[in-house]
C-alpha cells in the first residue's frame, strides 16, 4: 500500500498537533471548504483528479475523453469544468451571462485544459522529469491552508482533505502529478531566447505610430434612395416575420389600496414600537467611522528610485513639522490633495473600505490629534492627522422613536389594506366578479390599457409578482392582491393576447422602415467598393468625397490602443492592418465596417519609433515581455506538436455539447 507522506514531515512540523478553532465542528461546513479551495488555487486549480488506464464495463459511460490509451473521466472533466465555471463567474460577477459562457466556450476549454496536461504527463516521463517525495513532502507543507502558526498541522491538513471526501494519498498523488506538469512547462519554457534585435523589433512595434486618411460611407445616406416595392416588401417580410412579432400583451382593471388610507384605523399596544425596533435594528446601525486630515506628498507613476527617495526626504521634514507646528497650514503649503489643503487637510468622516488599504489601517489606528508615520500609497506619501473615532454602534430607540413609530404604523396600515383587499378576493373569486370586490372596498376601478411583459404596468410601476400572475392568468381571471410600491393591488385581467405574427399591413411601416435600413446596408456597401477600386487604380481619396462625404483623419496612434482607432471606435481588424500599410502600398485592399458603415482607409503618415527612447531600463523591460510571449509560443508550439502525433479521442456527448455551444 502507498505511504502517506505528511508521515514523512520534519518532527518539529509534526509537533504541533492541536486542532485549530478554526476547523471546529460549527465552522467546517463554510470555512473548511473555503480553504480548501486556497489550496486548489495554489496549486494552479488542481483540475484533474488521477489519470488510469485499462478499461472497465462502464468505460463507455464513464470516459471523457483518451489520450493515447490514457482515459479522462467524466468526472475530471465535471470537476475542470465547475472550476473554469466559478472561476469565471467570480471573475465578472453580474456580467457573467449565458452568452458570456458560451462565448468563453468553457466546454472546449475544459477538454482541451486536461488533454494538454495529460500530454504534459507524458512529455515529463519522456523528458525524465521527476519530482523527489521531498519535493512533494515541502511543497505540501508550505501551503498555508495546513498550516497553524505558519507550522505545517497534520490535523488541518487531515480535516481539510476529509471535508472533501479525499484521502492523503489521493491529494498527494494529484499534487506530484501537477507539479510534474509545472516543473515540464517549465523545461520546456526555457528554451525561449531573447536576441537585441528581438527587443528592438517590439520597441518599434511599439511605438510607431501611424495616421490614416479615410472616407466613410454611411448607410443611412443611401435610405432615400431604395426602391421600396409591394414584391419586395412581401418577400422580406416573409423572410423575416419574427423581428416583428408581438408579444404577449395584457389589460387590467385594477384598484390601488393606498396604506396612508389606512394609518388613522391602526392601533399600537405597548411593546409594539420596542419589538419593531428589535427586528429592525439593522436599519438604525451606526458604521464604524473615522474622521482624519492628511498631507499627501505625490509620487509619479512612473517615478524613479530617485524621485521617490526625494520625496520621501520631503515627507519626513513636513512630518517633523507637523509634530510641533500647525498642521492646517502644512497641509495648505505641501499637500497636493487639492480637494482637501485649502481645509487643513480635512478628509471628513469616512467609513471601512472607502480609502486606500495602506491608509485606511494607519488612520483607524490614530487616537485623536496623533499623528501617524508616513504611509504609502499609489498616490505618493501621506501625513495623517486622527481626528474623530465614531465606534460601530446603534442608534438608541429614544433618538428614533418618531421614526420608529412611523414605520410601523406604515406597516400596520399596509397590513390592513392588504387584509381588506384580501378579504374582497375571497368574497368573490368563486364568481370572479371583480366589479363587486372593487365595490366592497368603495374604490373605482382603473385601465392599465395594453403592455409587455417587458413594460411597468401603467398606473402601478414596476412589479415582477403582478407581472407574473397577469401573463399566467386567463382573460376574465381575478388575481389574488398583490404588495407594490404603490399600494395593494386587487385586479382582474380584461384582456390577454397571445404573441403573434402580424398581418404587413398592421405593421408596413416598421417592415417598410427595417427593408429600406436594410437594402441601404446593401447600397453603401456597393458604392464603398466602387470607389475603393478607384483608389486602388490611384485616385485620390478626395475624389469620393461626395454626397456629404469627406476626408477625415485619426490622428497619429500606436498599437497600444488595441483595437480602437481614434475617431473611429472599434472597428474589426483595422487597427491592425494599419499597421502593416506602407508608402509603396498606402491603401488597404478592403472595406473596414462597423456598425452600418463601411470605411476606405489609405495610410498618411507614419511615424517611426524614436530610437533615443529605447533606454536599458526600458529595453529590460521589453526583454521581459517578449521572453513571456516566447515562452508561451514554445509552450503552445509544443502541445500541438504533441497533439499532431498523439490518438486522442472525446466523448460523443462532449462534442455535441461543443457543437450545440458553437463551439466548434
Amino acid at each position: 500500500m502507498r505511504r502517506c507522506f505528511y508521515r514523512n514531515f520534519p518532527r518539529s512540523t509534526r509537533r504541533n498537533l492541536s486542532m485549530l478553532d478554526l476547523i471546529r465542528k460549527k465552522q467546517k461546513t463554510t470555512v473548511v471548504k473555503v480553504v480548501f479551495w486556497v489550496i486548489i488555487a495554489t496549486f494552479i486549480g488542481t483540475i484533474f483528479l488521477v489519470w488510469g488506464k485499462g478499461r472497465d464495463q462502464q468505460r463507455d459511460i464513464t470516459v471523457a475523453a483518451q489520450v493515447n490509451g490514457t482515459d479522462i473521466s467524466f468526472e475530471q472533466f465535471r470537476t475542470t469544468y465547475s472550476n473554469m465555471y466559478n472561476l469565471y463567474h467570480n471573475l465578472y460577477g453580474q456580467n457573467f451571462t449565458p452568452e458570456l459562457e458560451k462565448q468563453l466556450q468553457l466546454t472546449r476549454q475544459s477538454i482541451n485544459l486536461l488533454i494538454d496536461q495529460a500530454l504534459l504527463l507524458e512529455e515529463a516521463e519522456r523528458m525524465h522529469v521527476s519530482i523527489s517525495d521531498d519535493e512533494l513532502v515541502k511543497a505540501i507543507a508550505e501551503v498555508p491552508a495546513f498550516q497553524v502558526d505558519g507550522v505545517f498541522n497534520k490535523e488541518q491538513y487531515i480535516s481539510v482533505l476529509s471535508y472533501q471526501r479525499m484521502t492523503p494519498e489521493l491529494f498527494e498523488q494529484m499534487q506530484k502529478q501537477q507539479m510534474l506538469v509545472n516543473l515540464t512547462q517549465a523545461q520546456i519554457r526555457s528554451e525561449a531566447v531573447v536576441t537585441d534585435e528581438d527587443v528592438a523589433d517590439e520597441y518599434r512595434r511599439l511605438n510607431e505610430n501611424v495616421n490614416l486618411s479615410y472616407v466613410a460611407f454611411k448607410t443611412g445616406a443611401f435610405t432615400d434612395a431604395v426602391d421600396v416595392t409591394d414584391d419586395a416588401l412581401t418577400a422580406y417580410y416573409e423572410a423575416n416575420q419574427e423581428a416583428f412579432r408581438v408579444a404577449q400583451q395584457v389589460n387590467l382593471s385594477l384598484v390601488t389600496l393606498s396604506p396612508a388610507d389606512y394609518l388613522d384605523q391602526v392601533v399600537l399596544e405597548e411593546g409594539d414600537i420596542q419589538r419593531y425596533y428589535d427586528r429592525h435594528l439593522a436599519t438604525y446601525a451606526i458604521p464604524e467611522q473615522m474622521a482624519a486630515a492628511h498631507i499627501l506628498i505625490p509620487v509619479a507613476q512612473d517615478a524613479d528610485d530617485a524621485q521617490r527617495e526625494k520625496q520621501r526626504v520631503l515627507a519626513e521634514q513636513v512630518l517633523e513639522k507637523a509634530q510641533t507646528g500647525d498642521f492646517a497650514k502644512l497641509a495648505k503649503q505641501y499637500s497636493a490633495d487639492t480637494a482637501t489643503a485649502q481645509k487643513g487637510g480635512d478628509l471628513g468622516l469616512f467609513q471601512r473600505g472607502v480609502m486606500d488599504p495602506a491608509f485606511e489601517a494607519a488612520a483607524f489606528a490614530l487616537q485623536k490629534d496623533a499623528l501617524s508615520p508616513i504611509v504609502e500609497t499609489r498616490f505618493g506619501y501621506h501625513i495623517i492627522k486622527g481626528g474623530e473615532h465614531i465606534e460601530a454602534g446603534f442608534t438608541p430607540l429614544a433618538d428614533v422613536r418618531d421614526e420608529v413609530e412611523k414605520a410601523l404604523r406604515l406597516d400596520e396600515a399596509r397590513k390592513l389594506a392588504y387584509e381588506k383587499a384580501m378579504d374582497a378576493y375571497n368574497l368573490n373569486r368563486k364568481e370572479s366578479n371583480f366589479s363587486a370586490a372593487a365595490e366592497s372596498l368603495g374604490a373605482t376601478p382603473v385601465e392599465t390599457g395594453l403592455f409587455s411583459q417587458m413594460q411597468a404596468i401603467p398606473t402601478v410601476g414596476v412589479s415582477s409578482e403582478l407581472t407574473e400572475r397577469a401573463f399566467g392568468a386567463a382573460a376574465g381571471e381575478m388575481l389574488a392582491p398583490v404588495n407594490t410600491t404603490r399600494g395593494v393591488v386587487l385586479a382582474t385581467v380584461t384582456e390577454n393576447i397571445a404573441s403573434h405574427i402580424p398581418e404587413l399591413s398592421a405593421v408596413k411601416a416598421e417592415v417598410t422602415e427595417a427593408y429600406k435600413r436594410q437594402q441601404a446596408v446593401v447600397l453603401a456597401e456597393e458604392a464603398a467598393q466602387k470607389a475603393l477600386e478607384k483608389i486602388q487604380q490611384g485616385a485620390k481619396l478626395k475624389s469620393i468625397a461626395d454626397n456629404g462625404r469627406k476626408v477625415q483623419e485619426t490622428g497619429l496612434f500606436n498599437r497600444a490602443l488595441g483595437e480602437f482607432v481614434p475617431t473611429l471606435g472599434n472597428v474589426p481588424g483595422l487597427a491592425e492592418a494599419a499597421f502593416n500599410l506602407t508608402i509603396k502600398e498606402p491603401v488597404a485592399s478592403q472595406l473596414y465596417s462597423a456598425g452600418e458603415n463601411f470605411y476606405i482607409v489609405r495610410l498618411k503618415q507614419l511615424q517611426p519609433a524614436d530610437p533615443n527612447g529605447l533606454t536599458e531600463e526600458e529595453s529590460q523591460r521589453l526583454q521581459q515581455t517578449v521572453l513571456s510571449r516566447k515562452q508561451d509560443e514554445l509552450l503552445r508550439s509544443k502541445l500541438d506538436e504533441l497533439k499532431q502525433t498523439a490518438e486522442v479521442i472525446i466523448a460523443p456527448a462532449i462534442l455535441r455539447s461543443m457543437e450545440e455551444g458553437n463551439e466548434s
